[in-house]
């Protein structure tokens, strides 16, 4: 039986090259960790309601954050209810918790935002305390089917390297490359994004996954950052024809 995909973003996209089959990956819904209408988050309930009633023949994947039991506000909230929904309505679901996600693609995410800030020479803050992780989709797709292939089911996973940053050290990475200078100003505040990685045999199988790499971080800067600028251009260029 054929995997089901719901949605059309970056997690959607990676996940057409995912090789397990049977499997509905949920990859809509509220994507802003800022965002504030409830109209948002109704819409995302209603639809995976939805999709957990009619697919009880597949596995149920989502995709939750890591920051989800940690954090208060609207966004997150929605996230651990619907992680509690999953865990009403399915006998047969995977959940997976990310940190931020790096891809093709021009979002809010810190590796697109510093990138074009800096290939566009803009200004821009940067919380001084702040720490986080950025994941590669391609490792999601690629170790989500390890954890398939096992039969675990029925499992909140915390995906993460086992690494943290500071904004400063991926301006730096993205400066380089680019061999433009970053223009920003360091504010107080920000938090530090912690993955706790279980002591459980998935635990291992993530640590044995990413211990692989030297620098994490600095392969998914080299991976995404030209790709990130050639979406910056083309849009660009689309902007300057269209006015034509």
């Amino acid at each position: 039986m054929k995997s089901k995909i719901i949605g059309k973003g970056l997690l959607a996209k990676a996940f057409k090259n995912a090789k397990s089959d049977k499997c509905l990956f949920f990859c809509s819904g509220v994507s802003n960790s800022n965002e504030v209408f409830d109209e948002a988050f109704k819409r995302e309930e209603s639809l995976l309601i939805e999709n957990l009633v009619l697919n009880t023949d597949k596995c149920f994947v989502y995709f939750s954050s890591i920051l989800a039991p940690l954090e208060g506000n609207l966004y997150f909230k929605h996230k651990m209810r619907m992680e509690k929904l999953i865990s009403i309505y399915s006998s047969n679901y995977l959940i997976f918790r990310l940190p931020q996600v790096a891809g093709e693609v021009l979002n809010t995410t810190l590796l697109a935002t510093f990138t074009k800030n800096i290939y566009k020479g803009e200004n821009f803050l940067v919380y001084k305390n702040a720490e986080r992780t950025i994941i590669d989709v391609d490792d999601i797709v690629e170790f989500f089917d390890v954890i398939y292939s096992l039969k675990l089911r029925n499992k909140i996973i915390n995906l993460c390297p086992n690494y943290t940053f500071k904004p400063e050290t991926l301006i730096s990475l993205i400066s380089t490359f680019l061999q433009k200078e970053a223009y920003y100003n360091l504010i107080d505040g920000g938090v530090k994004q912690d993955c706790l990685i279980s002591e459980d045999e998935v635990g291992k199988l993530i640590l044995d996954y990413f211990n692989i790499y030297d620098n994490y971080l600095e392969k998914v800067v080299y991976k995404y950052v030209p790709k990130i600028v050639n979406i910056i251009i083309s849009q660009e260029n689309f902007n300057i024809n269209s006015k034509n």
